[in-house]
């Protein structure tokens, strides 16, 4: 079993951070997490996200942050664009002191902008505008409004936590950290949530409640949800048949996974398949 299962980043090796201008169109990105801190800006369309146990949704102009390894996952329906930020720890940590120890504010809501709130979200129209254009030196234009920034979001919209808080935050990440590596290498197989409770050394009605209270979700839920994932993934990518995918996966019961699949992609899977393959030719 691998111990880390996060979103793998491939950092732009200039810019030190990675910076996305993102369509999507019915997209589902299942609990994880990663060690940066990631910014959401929504240009159109609407987008739901989970933090831990916080649910958002967000629509135009709205912006959301993401802390370094706090588990969330999103989803879109129909057709969103939206500027993704993603900073590594270690940037910040050249220009911040105790950075583990810094928690920033989640929700931008532009129905509630204020000045500093507008000066963020010039800042991230204003990294988009450099980066396509990519004018002579852009690089430094891009470094420059990426810092100024980070000064708004830690000078209006930041505060520390006690080293004390932090750990308790450290020791039931690490529990979830476990819970989620076992699913997504075990996940065709028939997972027990006695033995999920087993792995972290609680009884299941507490393994239950703790999930629900640091996902906002069910660890059938979530189990569920990675199976459709990896469903997804391989109905566009291979030639198999839907009930040789739906073994392939762990799904089992055909009902509850139609709705799912429907509810998540807004069709099924016989027709996004043939949806895709048209697009190939």
């Amino acid at each position: 079993m691998e111990k880390y299962s996060h979103e793998i980043i491939n950092d732009d090796t200039r810019l030190q951070l990675n910076f996305m201008l993102t369509k999507s169109d019915n997209y589902y990105s299942p609990l994880h997490w990663h060690g940066h801190l990631e910014i959401i800006y929504i240009q159109k369309g609407k987008m739901a996200a989970y933090i831990n146990d916080r649910k958002y949704m967000l629509k135009e102009n709205d912006m959301l942050v993401v802390g370094s390894k706090e588990l969330h996952s999103t989803r879109t329906w129909g057709e969103t664009d939206y500027l993704l930020l993603q900073i590594p720890t270690e940037y910040l940590s050249r220009v911040l002191n105790q950075v583990p120890l810094l928690q920033f504010q989640e929700y931008f809501p532009s129905i509630t902008r204020n000045d500093s709130q507008s000066g963020l979200c010039h800042c991230l129209l204003a990294l988009a505008e450099t980066y396509l254009n990519k004018e002579d030196g852009y690089l430094l234009h891009f470094s420059s409004v990426v810092y100024e920034f980070l000064y708004l979001l830690y000078k209006n919209h930041s505060h520390r936590i006690s080293p004390q808080a932090k750990e308790r935050e450290n020791h039931n990440f690490e529990r979830m950290e476990v819970i989620i590596a076992y699913v997504k290498a075990n996940y065709k197989e028939d997972i027990s949530l006695n033995d999920a409770a087993k792995l972290i050394n609680v009884s299941p009605e507490h393994f239950c409640r703790l999930f629900k209270k640091h996902t906002g979700q069910t660890f059938l839920e979530y189990v569920n949800a990675i199976r459709l994932i990896h469903f997804h993934q391989e109905l566009l990518s291979t030639d198999y048949n839907i009930n040789e995918l739906m073994e392939r996966s762990g799904i089992t019961n055909y009902k509850v996974f139609i709705r799912s699949f429907k509810e998540t992609y807004g069709t099924t899977p016989g027709k996004l398949r043939a949806r895709s393959s048209i697009q190939r030719q």
